[in-house]
C-alpha cells in the first residue's frame, strides 16, 4: 500500500510535471551527464539505472526501498537534481524530513524554479514543524502559474499551516446577551387542580402551586480562555454570569455564577477534556443551591463525519436554607454525532446517560436513579438561517415514598426544542427559540407542563 504523504503529493507533482521541465537528460551511452568518471571503485553501472529503479519503488509505494538504493550514491550524484530530487522525495515519505530538506536544497540551488523540488522541501519544513518556512515555500509554488488542482493542493498546506499557528495561540472568546419572551408557567405549577393526599384527602393546590405565566427578560455575560501548553495539552477556564427575571413573579427571579477551569488534551483523533467546575444559583435574590464538582469528556474523530465519546460528572449540591435536600449527583453518559450526507450538512448528536442522586441525610424520598435520552440535529437554511430541534426524555424514580401523598415519586420528563440563529450585523446573532416541557409525575405537586417563547440577541466581542 502506498504511504499517505506520497498518495497525498503524487497528483501534485503530476501536474506541476506539466509546466516544469524535466532533468538530468541520459547521454547515449546510458550514463548520466553527471557521473563521475572515477575508476576502480564499486558503483552502479549508471544513473539511469538507479533513477529507473528508485522510480519503480516510488510508484509502488515503498519509498524506504527507493531511499535504500539512493542514499548510499551520494557520494557520487550528488548536485544532479533528477538524483537529488528523487532521493529528497523518497527520505520524506521514509520518514527522514531532515535528509529530504538537505537533498531538496541542493536542487534548488542548482534549479531554483523547480517546483516540484519547491514543493516537497516546503512538505518537509513542515514535518520539522518549521511552519514559516514551509509557508514562504508553498507561497512561492502558489505564485507560480500552476494548474487549478495543483493550487487547491497548496492552499490546503496554507490552511493546515494557518490552522496550525492559530492553534499555538492563546484563545480569548467573551459576549454578552439580552433577551425577552414569555413562560406559560415560570411556577412549574400542577396541571391538576385538585390534588388527593395520603388517606383520600383532597386539597385544592394553592398560589404558586397552580401555573403562573409571565413575561420574561434575560440577560447574561461570559468569557473563556483556552491555552495551549506542550505535549498536546491545554489550559482552559471560563466563567459564566446569568439572570433570569419574571415580572409577574418577582419571587422566582434568579441569577447564577458558573466558574470552570481544567484541561484539554488532544491525540491524534481523541481529545479528553477534565474540568473543575462551580455553580452559585439565587433565588429571588438569596442562596439557593451551590454545585461543587467537575466533569471528564473523551471524544474520538472517528472519520471526517462522525465523532463518538463519553462522560462522566460528579457534583455534590448543597442547599444553605435547606440541609435536607444535600446531595451527591454521578451521571455517565455516551455520545454519537454525525454528519448526515444530505442538503445543508445536518449535525445530528445523539446522547445516553444514567446515573443517580444520594441526599447526605437519609431521605428516601429524595434518593432517586436518573436515565435519559437526547437526540438533536442542526442544519444550515436559507437567508443565513441555522435551525436545530431537539427531544430529549429523561425518567427519574425515586425510592421511598412521600408522606403526604403515600406513593413514591416517579417522573418522566420530555422536552422539545425549536430554534434557530441568524448572523444580523458584525458580531451581533439573533436567537429565537421554543421549549415544550412536560413532567408526567406520580406526584400531582410535580405533574406539569410548560411552554417558553424566547428571542435573545448575543454579542461576541
Amino acid at each position: 500500500m502506498q504511504s499517505r504523504a506520497y498518495l497525498a503529493i503524487v497528483g501534485l507533482l503530476a501536474a506541476l510535471a506539466s509546466v516544469q521541465p524535466t532533468f538530468g537528460q541520459q547521454t547515449a551511452s546510458g550514463t548520466g551527464a553527471n557521473e563521475p568518471a572515477a575508476v576502480g571503485v564499486d558503483r552502479p553501472a549508471g544513473l539511469a539505472g538507479l533513477v529507473e529503479r528508485a522510480r519503480a519503488s516510488l510508484a509502488r509505494g515503498d519509498p524506504g526501498q527507493a531511499y535504500a538504493l539512493l542514499s548510499p550514491q551520494v557520494r557520487w550524484y550528488a548536485g544532479s537534481p533528477e538524483f537529488d530530487y528523487l532521493l529528497g522525495i523518497s527520505a520524506l515519505d521514509s520518514g527522514r524530513p531532515g535528509d529530504a530538506i538537505l537533498a531538496l536544497e541542493r536542487v534548488l540551488a542548482v534549479e531554483p524554479r523547480h517546483l516540484q523540488a519547491r514543493a516537497e522541501i516546503a512538505r518537509a519544513y513542515l514535518a520539522v514543524n518549521e511552519t514559516e518556512t514551509a509557508r514562504r515555500q508553498f507561497q512561492t509554488v502558489a505564485a507560480s502559474p500552476i494548474p487549478p488542482e495543483v493550487r487547491r493542493t497548496i492552499d490546503g498546506y496554507l490552511e493546515r499551516i494557518a490552522r496550525k499557528e492559530e492553534a499555538s495561540r492563546t484563545q480569548w472568546s467573551a459576549g454578552v446577551e439580552f433577551g425577552i419572551g414569555w413562560d406559560s408557567n415560570v411556577t412549574l405549577g400542577s396541571r391538576s387542580g385538585q390534588w388527593l393526599l395520603d388517606g383520600g384527602i383532597s386539597v385544592t393546590p394553592q398560589g404558586t402551586s397552580r401555573p403562573v405565566s409571565s413575561a420574561v427578560m434575560l440577560a447574561g455575560a461570559g468569557a473563556s480562555a483556552v491555552v495551549p501548553m506542550s505535549g498536546g495539552w491545554e489550559l482552559t477556564t471560563g466563567a459564566l454570569l446569568g439572570g433570569r427575571w419574571n415580572p409577574s413573579a418577582h419571587t422566582l427571579d434568579t441569577d447564577s455564577v458558573d466558574l470552570a477551569a481544567g484541561l484539554n488534551y488532544r491525540s491524534a483523533c481523541h481529545r479528553l477534556s477534565m474540568l473543575a467546575q462551580y455553580q452559585h444559583f439565587r433565588l429571588d435574590g438569596a442562596s439557593f443551591r451551590d454545585a461543587t464538582g467537575g466533569s471528564a469528556q473523551w471524544r474520538c474523530d472517528i472519520d471526517a463525519r462522525t465523532q463518538a465519546g463519553g462522560y462522566l460528572q460528579y457534583f455534590d449540591l448543597r442547599f444553605p436554607d435547606q440541609d435536607v435536600r444535600d446531595a451527591r449527583r454521578a451521571l455517565i453518559g455516551a455520545t454519537l454525532a454525525r454528519v448526515l450526507g444530505f442538503d445543508w450538512n445536518p449535525l445530528f448528536v445523539g446522547t445516553v446517560y444514567a446515573g443517580n442522586e444520594v441526599p447526605r441525610q437519609d431521605v428516601p424520598q429524595l434518593r432517586h436513579r436518573i436515565q435519559g435520552v437526547r437526540a438533536a440535529i442542526s442544519a444550515g437554511l436559507p437567508k443565513g438561517w441555522r435551525g436545530s430541534a431537539s427531544l430529549s426524555w429523561e425518567r427519574r424514580d425515586y425510592e421511598g415514598e412521600e408522606p403526604l401523598f403515600g406513593t413514591a415519586r416517579l417522573d418522566k420528563q420530555t422536552d422539545l426544542r425549536l430554534a434557530a440563529e441568524r448572523a444580523i450585523a458584525p458580531r451581533w446573532s439573533l436567537h429565537p427559540e421554543i421549549t415544550y416541557t412536560r413532567n408526567d409525575s406520580t406526584l400531582p405537586p410535580n405533574d406539569f407542563d410548560r411552554v417558553q417563547v424566547l428571542v435573545t440577541t448575543r454579542y461576541a466581542f
